[in-house]
């Protein structure tokens, strides 16, 4: 709670918590049925402003509760309790990306109160004075969360192991096509009670710069290196991949015994872009991208909507082959309606592809209506823009020579609200998800508990 020189108060309830929690903004002390604006800024471990405001009239009381009183302009409009969490932008609006790249340094968030309807160009020229503010703690790593960066062989990542012994469900979890070492969405898993592994598998550190040509040797790696924690259930573990990530992810579920669940969030489910190779040997030859993909005149990539439901069709020979998994690998497809990228006929697709195989009891599918391509743990901001640098080498992206581009925005799809509607829920689905194939249906966990009730009862 603050309170500025005018009795005006804000508060926020839980002030400090996980990122993954609700967190309520009110304002009182003002005079009944005034004008106030709030804003909240916060930074990227670059350094990078990003802010919010939204316009609201105080009642009779002179309160707002930003969970029940309606925005009337701003960055929202409406009631949107999660308003001002899913309408951070980089201020001003460049095209980044909002991600936290060191999970152990919480998110700070400025929530400031002015008097009237101002602008963020008012309030970042200091036109306007403040009247009340206090800073929120969004924790993405719990208290007792270990993270461990991993240079184990040929592995690269981070892996981080909930508090206590376990025996904890492992994750491995391999994010899309801008490479790198991506740790948060690891960090908040593992403060829910997974151990899980965040893994880096192109440029990052001595691997290789693109994902051209990948070996599933290197993945097989990583899921021995999990298993082989003695905090960790040893006969099973699970994969979460988003975009271009989620190909890889699949060819994991088909080709390594100890994968028993895959969760796909806007994922691509065909062989593009990349070779695969396992053992010495090609398990398929990346189609080519370049007919799905175009840039407009702002420099935007847009996905050509009748090529990617074409690629998608169900008996496409381009799809990855998941009907050939084991009877015991289960799957868990996830889209938004709005993505740009089209994912959603790649859900569909596999669907109707699964079933025809008879495999539709190991398939669950869910689309978000009004939700984009990034969908992310809850209340992070609703991304609907990324910059990508062109690398010197332009690996995936060798007709962009003729644009002589090096940077472009990418322009992913979604509304706020119903992306942060899709990012609680997909959460909970994916939770559940892991606890039962990670977890509750191992065999080696199954004689723990009995081992472990058998003891209690002695």
């Amino acid at each position: 709670m603050s309170k500025g020189d005018e009795g005006i108060v804000v508060e926020a309830l839980p002030r400090v918590c996980l990122h993954d929690v609700p967190t309520n903004i009110m304002v009182s002390g003002c005079p009944p049925s005034t004008p106030v604006t709030i804003t909240m800024d916060t930074h990227n471990d670059e350094g990078k402003k990003f802010s919010t405001h939204a316009h609201f009239v105080c009642d009779d009381n002179g309160s707002v509760d930003v969970s029940r009183s309606e925005s009337v302009g701003g960055s929202y409009t409406g009631i949107f309790p999660a308003g001002l969490f899913s309408t951070l932008k980089e201020f001003p609006f460049k095209g980044t990306r909002l991600q936290k790249l060191d999970p152990t340094k919480p998110w700070k968030m400025e929530v400031r109160v002015y008097k009237g309807h101002v602008s963020l160009e008012e309030c970042d020229a200091e036109t306007v004075k403040e009247v009340a503010s206090t800073t929120l703690v969004r924790l993405v790593m719990a208290p007792g969360v270990r993270r461990i960066m991993v240079r184990e062989g040929r592995v690269r990542g981070a892996l981080f192991l909930p508090p206590g012994t376990g025996p904890f469900p492992a994750v491995i979890d391999v994010f899309g096509g801008f490479g790198g070492l991506r740790e948060y969405r690891a960090a908040i898993l593992a403060s829910r009670g997974f151990a899980c592994l965040a893994l880096a598998y192109f440029k990052f550190e001595d691997l290789p710069e693109t994902m051209d040509k990948l070996e599933l040797d290197y993945f097989e790696e990583a899921v021995e290196f999990v298993l082989a924690q003695p905090e960790v259930i040893p006969d099973r573990c699970a994969v979460v991949s988003s975009s271009k990530g989620s190909d890889v992810a699949l060819a994991m579920a088909i080709y390594l015994d100890k994968v028993k669940a895959v969760v796909t969030i806007g994922g691509i489910v065909a062989k593009m872009g990349t070779t695969l190779m396992y053992k010495g040997h090609q398990l398929w030859q990346g189609a080519s991208m370049k007919w799905m993909i175009s840039i407009d005149r702002k420099l935007r990539f847009i996905h050509r909507e009748n090529a990617v439901r074409e690629l998608y069709r169900p008996d496409n020979p381009l799809m990855v082959p998941c009907e050939t998994a084991p009877m015991d690998t289960y799957f868990l497809f996830i889209a938004g309606d709005q993505d740009t990228t089209h994912s959603k006929y790649g859900v569909e697709g596999m669907a109707q592809r699964l079933k025809a195989h008879g495999r539709e009891a190991q398939c669950r599918t869910i689309i978000y209506p009004g939700a984009g391509h990034i969908i992310e743990p809850p209340f992070n901001t609703s991304s609907d823009h990324s910059t990508y640098t062109v690398p010197d080498n332009k690996g995936l992206l060798p007709w962009i020579v003729k644009w002589f581009i090096k940077e472009f925005i990418i322009y992913w799809g979604g509304e706020p609200q119903a992306t942060c509607d899709a990012q609680v829920d997909y959460w909970h689905q994916v939770q559940n998800f892991l606890n039962l194939h990670a977890r509750d249906s191992s065999a080696w966990y199954q004689q723990h508990l009995q081992h472990s009730l058998t003891n209690n009862l002695q």
